[in-house]
């Protein structure tokens, strides 16, 4: 790992450039003591104080006084940064408040609201305010979910829904944006938003453009044949919008020059438009969700699934019978719901002595709430999203996914990306994790170690972060980071639900 060594005029310089001259008649909460600062902008780290009054950074810089304050913390010898932004999460904090996962690996602020699914509530302010009565341990960020507005609609499955219709969606996700939200997710490959149509979301694109929103979507396919069409229908709503590609991927797709045949249509839409291309990946090889995305759209509702499996028994069972095939067998499709939790479709199938496509048409189907890890992707080309300085880190994990990702995301990226390999300076992996995705999401007052800003802040010594979570035991908290703020405050309970200025 690089050296921390910095030049004399730069410490000399830091009082001005971080913060105004402390007073020293005043008692601060919590004084963050001899630690080299990294800003989150990607900047060399500096060897500085950090003081904070209530949930504000009030100072940093460094002089040779003491400071009066409530609470110090010893920081030498460990770097201090903002609190990590997953820009792509998962969990219902009605359940789960707390967020243990998140806040162990440094996870200071969560979006939820992902794939097209947020709280089936058209009173956006009273599901904040409802929210923010919990004692939630990181902050949250809410996005409003496309196909959560289909249903309050009433369009649900419909495919061409009319004028007023679609009206109706746009006034709900206008109440929802003036509310606060800072955006619009899609998740096309699911119902109801596979249903949706190119004009439909369009139109609600120019509503979240209104705002300065944020349109973060979960493509039609993420497949390598198909990705260049789900870019162009993205693309489309960028020409009103702020776009982002949540947990980029391209499945079946091999090598970093395919990852770059994808980042350069990034990098042209992103030259030709006055909006924000983006997008996040998260650090492992195999996605999770639903074992509905192994079936095909006639399968799946509104269709009457038993209905169509009597009348189509032949073609579902080919269908998936190829489908698993090409994404690496029945090797690679670990479940991590009960009771098949831990075992693979290989393993199921062979315990039931029928073949995996007979498990999957004749005793689960798409609807039966089974969800997998999916061992597609190719790491040559994931880690090349990953370098690219567009590119945000993301879990897309939740408290009780059985995948590593939920718990591990954040701390293997220092772990394994900076100490181990060396895949970025540990000051790119601060930015990717902190300053870039808060100015993606528009979040003004976070994810940058300046004064005035909020107090979300992590102090670690790099070398001693663990990404403790695997396949077979996900659940295992981070370790490593010795202090978590949040709003100025250590522990649990003192996250904030997050509104978009």
């Amino acid at each position: 790992m690089r050296s921390f060594s910095i030049p004399l005029f730069m410490l000399f310089l830091v009082g001005c450039l971080m913060g105004q001259t402390p007073q020293l008649s005043e008692t601060y909460d919590i004084w963050i003591r001899g630690g080299m600062v990294l800003d989150g902008l990607g900047n060399p780290p500096i060897h500085a104080d950090v003081l904070i009054s209530q949930d504000t950074i009030t100072f940093i810089g460094r002089n040779s006084e003491e400071y009066a304050a409530k609470d110090t913390i010893d920081a030498f010898g460990k770097v201090v940064t903002p609190g990590f932004i997953d820009p792509h999460a998962h969990g219902n904090p009605y359940q789960t408040p707390h967020f243990n996962n998140f806040t162990n690996m440094g996870v200071t602020t969560i979006s939820l609201g992902q794939d097209g699914s947020s709280p089936p509530n058209q009173n956006f302010n009273q599901a904040i305010e409802k929210t923010n009565r919990l004692a939630l341990g990181p902050n949250i960020a809410f996005f409003i979910g496309h196909g959560t507005i289909r249903n309050l609609s009433g369009i649900k499955y419909k495919r061409n829904p009319s004028k007023e219709k679609i009206q109706q969606m746009s006034d709900i996700l206008d109440r929802g944006m003036k509310a606060g939200a800072f955006g619009l997710t899609t998740g096309l490959e699911y119902i109801p938003g596979r249903y949706a149509n190119q004009s439909e979301l369009d139109e609600l694109a120019k509503v979240v453009g209104k705002y300065d929103g944020l349109i973060m979507s979960h493509m039609r396919t993420e497949n390598d044949t198909t990705i260049e069409s789900d870019l162009a229908e993205l693309f489309s709503q960028g020409d009103y919008a702020n776009i982002h590609v949540s947990h980029m991927k391209v499945v079946y797709g091999k090598g970093s020059e395919r990852a770059e045949d994808i980042l350069q249509l990034l990098d042209q839409k992103r030259a030709q438009s006055s909006f924000i291309v983006s997008a996040d990946v998260y650090p492992y090889l195999a996605s999770y969700t639903t074992i509905a995305i192994l079936f095909p759209e006639y399968a799946l509702a509104p269709n009457h699934y038993d209905t169509v499996r009597n009348n189509r028994r032949d073609d579902l069972l080919n269908y998936v019978k190829k489908k698993v095939n090409s994404r690496n067998g029945p090797e690679a499709t670990l479940f991590g719901t009960q009771p098949y939790k831990g075992k693979t479709l290989k393993q199921i199938a062979d315990d039931m002595g029928i073949p995996f496509e007979e498990v999957l048409v004749d005793r689960f189907g798409p609807g039966g709430g089974l969800s997998a890890a999916y061992f597609t992707m190719d790491r040559d080309l994931q880690y090349r999203f990953l370098q690219d300085p567009h590119v945000m880190i993301s879990s897309d994990g939740s408290p009780t996914m059985h995948h590593p990702r939920g718990h591990g995301s954040f701390a293997k990226v220092i772990e394994e990306f900076v100490v181990k390999d060396s895949l970025f300076t540990l000051e790119e992996a601060i930015r990717k994790m902190t300053s870039l995705p808060a100015q993606i999401i528009g979040i003004k007052d976070r994810g940058v170690l300046r004064q005035g800003f909020k107090a979300d802040i992590l102090i670690f010594d790099p070398t001693n972060i663990k990404a403790n979570a695997t396949y077979v035991s996900p659940h295992k908290s981070a370790t490593g980071f010795d202090h978590v703020l949040i709003n100025g405050k250590v522990g649990a309970g003192h996250g904030i639900v997050l509104r978009k200025k």
